[in-house]
């Protein structure tokens, strides 16, 4: 007897939780919560990551499921061969918290890190050209001369970048007596790192010296 009513508590509990996931799994805020959290456990996420981690987090609370809500476990391989599986347990609270705010911060202090030389070196539209906000990365330029650098205190001293563009790609790529189509955009800066002018030329092939002047 005791047995039987083991058997059927197992069976109902298997069958709650089974319903449960399907519920989460039809809460298009949960999928976009799971969505986001998962990319945030792929190597070198970018800050944009957490913050729609947690905004669609406070979407799918506000809808309806509750921070202790379990979710369905699930294990996914790692990126690269030697990355540990992504598993996804728990609570999405705790994943919130472990994967969205605890992660975001560290990324958020190492990306403040690495823009602090920049933001002490650059302003206007040096420090807008260098920091990409968005994803966090830090652009290099080409100074007179045309060698490249992403040191904070050559490009404040400098009054001219430079940046080689490639066509777009639903352009044709090279030009037509032969060559691979490069342009060189100069930019020009006063001395409060605003901007004050910009001028392209395209060449074929190669691009010469002259051109970073």
């Amino acid at each position: 007897m005791k047995s039987t009513v083991m058997a059927v508590f197992t069976f109902l509990l298997v069958n709650t939780f089974a319903a449960q996931a399907a519920t989460l799994d039809e809460n298009e805020h949960y999928r976009a919560f799971k969505s986001w959290a998962m990319l945030t456990q792929e190597p070198n996420p970018i800050p944009n990551m957490f913050k729609f981690c947690l905004q669609s987090y406070d979407k799918m609370t506000a809808s309806g499921v509750a921070p202790s809500t379990r979710v369905p476990e699930e294990s996914r391989p790692g990126a690269r061969p030697n990355d540990p599986p992504i598993v996804w347990a728990g609570t999405v609270q705790e994943l919130k918290e472990k994967w969205c705010e605890a992660g975001g911060k560290k990324v958020g202090d190492d990306v403040a890190a690495k823009h602090a030389p920049y933001r002490a070196a650059l302003r206007n539209d040096k420090l807008r050209l260098v920091i990409d906000e968005t994803h966090g990365h830090v652009k290099s330029y080409a100074l007179a001369g045309g060698r490249y650098t992403s040191d904070a205190k050559q490009l404040a001293a400098a009054s001219v970048w430079f940046l080689d563009v490639g066509p777009a790609t639903n352009e044709r790529q090279n030009c037509p007596q032969g060559g691979k189509r490069n342009t060189v955009r100069r930019y020009a800066f006063d001395g409060q790192h605003n901007l004050t002018g910009t001028t392209s030329k395209e060449y074929c092939g190669n691009v010469p010296s002259a051109a970073y002047q």
